[in-house]
């Protein structure tokens, strides 16, 4: 059997569920062929960056008009060069002749369906949605079965039109690694991690990282990423934290904090509630972090800083609260209890059985 996931670097979240989506096949399933495919690598390779590049300097400097885009996009669902890429899809798809199609990006799951309906393939595609909001983008025809977050997302797929058995709760996907809880003791020391692309946008950064460091029974660890230019600054600044670039073992710093503070990605947020990892969560800027924020808060896994002025004080109020921080770990694995156990090889060997 072969699989084709399909996904784009629009943000990290996607290609993370791709590669999350890979693994759980495999262990389902060593036999599996399965493929991640960057679709904009793979269609326009001469464009990838500059359309890359144009897309992390909207996110990054010019969030206002992102959300413009986002909400325009959501009025009128259609990906951009569509005649163009059915061409490019159909060639892709005879070259990798897959029986099941799966995507975790909207623009993927659009051009599928459009490729589906002029061709007439009635190959399955499942779409992963790796956001905690069902944005109108996501929506594509084609689709056979949504993969949600949520009870709530679900919900709103339902209110837009899609039955309710081609919708899934399962979660959004993530790595095996995130997957293995550890009990968390009630240490003296108590453990903060600190990490994503937003490092640079904490409000009052220095108040709060000069407050944390005051702190005797805590420990900071801050993961940069690529940043190497903030890895030496905090380094030098903070010797008391421990200061990491680009590392592979983010889950396992996960597992050991007390409490995460970050931006409001769904992927993130769906890893700490693996790991069971209260958050704290940095004020949104970005149209689908305000729905993932939300659903952190009205769950109670976590906090999100929308005062710049008392932030710091928020953070420490809730790190010093072991009884909420419990509460968070309780509400957390309860939810990952309550998630559908179906995979997409158990839908696609369904849809196989019924068709028989």
């Amino acid at each position: 059997m072969r699989v084709l996931i399909l996904t784009g670097r629009f943000g990290m979240g996607h290609i993370a569920a791709a590669q999350a989506l890979q693994e759980e096949i495999l262990r389902e399933d060593p036999t599996t062929d399965v493929t991640v495919l960057d679709v904009i690598e793979a269609c326009l390779p001469q464009l990838r960056h500059l359309i890359y590049g144009c897309f992390d300097f909207t996110v990054n400097y010019c969030s206002g008009v992102y959300n413009v885009l986002n909400r325009v996009a959501g009025r009128y669902p259609r990906a951009p060069m569509r005649r163009a890429m059915i061409q490019k899809v159909t060639q892709l798809l005879a070259e990798h002749q897959s029986d099941l199609l799966i995507s975790t990006l909207p623009m993927c799951s659009q051009y599928i369906s459009d490729y589906k309906q002029v061709t007439g393939d009635t190959i399955p595609l499942y779409t992963y949605i790796t956001d905690l909001d069902a944005h109108n983008e996501w929506l594509a025809p084609g689709t056979n079965c949504y993969f949600v977050a949520a009870e709530s997302t679900r919900q709103q797929l339902l209110r837009l039109g899609v039955p309710g058995d081609c919708v899934v709760v399962s979660g959004i996907p993530v790595r095996t690694a995130f997957q293995r809880r550890r009990h968390k003791t009630l240490r003296k020391q108590r453990e903060v991690l600190i990490m994503g692309g937003g490092l640079g946008l904490i409000p009052h950064a220095k108040s709060l990282f000069d407050a944390l460091q005051a702190e005797p029974e805590v420990h900071v660890t801050v993961i940069t990423g690529k940043n190497e230019t903030m890895r030496r600054e905090l380094s030098e600044e903070y010797p008391d934290f421990t200061v990491l670039g680009f590392t592979d073992q983010v889950a396992d710093h996960m597992r050991r904090a007390d409490l995460l503070l970050t931006k409001a990605g769904g992927m993130t947020a769906f890893e700490a509630i693996h790991t069971g990892t209260p958050l704290c969560l940095l004020d949104p800027f970005l149209m689908q972090e305000e729905a993932n924020a939300a659903y952190i808060e009205r769950e109670g896994f976590g906090i999100v800083l929308r005062d710049k002025e008392t932030a710091t004080q928020q953070m420490l109020a809730l790190l010093r609260n072991r009884d909420m921080l419990n509460d968070m770990r309780q509400r957390m694995a309860v939810t990952l209890r309550s998630l559908d156990q179906i995979s997409a090889l158990d839908k696609f060997w369904e849809r196989r059985q019924a068709a028989c």
